[in-house]
């Protein structure tokens, strides 16, 4: 009986200290990072998702007293800088800062060497990126009803309207291809290798529209120089709520939004993710940067490890669809 005694509280103190060393661990900061942090934008610099990403980074290296450096690895519609965090160690000090293409690319592309929900992490969603289709200030179009009317005439005549976006098989080039088809309308794809290189030429005279995001295209609406038609997305914009959506203006089937945000290598541990995660929620919460993230058409939401898993599960078969029913492959 001493013996059974003997074990019963020896087992109950094993328990209790477990317990203790547990408690002493969840308590205990976590030691991370220790070295460099690399985030891989798998796109060129100098558009939003560049934007958002560097602000995150230098806030997030003042914050971790560590480097966070942006890292360029463009080409392949974002495949290359992708694969190469999806074989990156899991260990949290390579991330990759993406965007729609993630889970457009399965779609567009007859293989890709990674799975979007296999191969990754999510940590944060960082913003959603509302996007514009923008004619020149001084074009006929008012509305996109006249835009529409138009474009009907230019087909009867031969001579299609175009519209630019940031290159083909890209979130705008599936964005004009489900207009030409909801509105029963021709027309021309014009595709540029960056958002800045088509507005430019749109101001210039070279092509008729352009979809933009509000990021790129808000500093010359503020001038006059461009003039936004409708409104990529389910709802109004908070900083351009007098521009109707596509669906107000009578065209279905674009209210899929685009967004940024920051996974990991499948495999990462979770509390390195989580830290990662709180971190760069706090960041979008800033007044501050709410301000600037909504003068840029950029709409912050800080979307958790979970919340944003779900909504990528939600968004893949959401892309999936609509790339089917345009009919859109890449050409790499």
């Amino acid at each position: 009986m001493n013996q059974k005694r003997t074990l019963l509280i020896r087992s109950l103190a094993a328990v209790v200290l477990v317990g203790a060393v547990a408690n002493v661990w969840a308590q205990t900061p976590l030691a991370w990072p220790t070295k460099p942090v690399k985030i891989i934008m798998p796109s060129l610099p100098a558009g939003s998702p560049d934007r958002v990403t560097r602000m995150v980074a230098e806030k997030l290296s003042v914050r971790w007293g560590q480097p966070v450096v942006v890292e360029y690895k463009p080409g392949a519609t974002t495949v290359i800088g992708t694969d190469f965090v999806a074989r990156a160690p899991a260990d949290g000090y390579t991330l990759l800062s993406t965007f729609t293409s993630l889970v457009q690319a399965p779609a567009l592309l007859p293989k890709v060497p990674w799975d979007p929900e296999r191969d990754f992490t999510p940590i944060v969603q960082f913003i959603r990126s509302e996007v514009v289709l923008l004619v020149r200030s001084d074009a006929p179009y008012k509305t996109l009803g006249d835009f529409i009317e138009a474009a009907k005439v230019a087909k009867a005549s031969g001579a299609p309207l175009n519209y630019a976006s940031f290159g083909n098989a890209s979130s705008f080039h599936i964005y004009g291809e489900a207009l030409k088809r909801g509105a029963g309308i021709d027309l021309t794809h014009i595709p540029y290798k960056g958002e800045s290189a088509s507005i430019v030429d749109l101001m210039g005279g070279q092509v008729v529209s352009s979809f933009n995001s509000i990021g790129t295209a808000m500093p010359h609406l503020k001038s006059g120089r461009v003039r936004a038609l409708a409104l990529v997305g389910a709802v109004r914009s908070k900083v351009m709520p007098d521009v109707p959506t596509f669906g107000e203006a009578g065209v279905a089937k674009l209210d899929t939004s685009g967004w940024f945000g920051m996974l990991a290598p499948a495999g990462t541990p979770r509390a390195v993710v989580d830290k990662i995660a709180a971190d760069t929620a706090q960041i979008l919460a800033l007044p501050e940067v709410v301000e600037s993230l909504r003068g840029q058409g950029l709409e912050p939401t800080g979307l958790g490890p979970d919340a944003f898993g779900r909504f990528l599960r939600e968004d893949l078969m959401r892309w999936k669809t609509l790339i089917h029913e345009v009919g859109i492959k890449s050409d790499h």
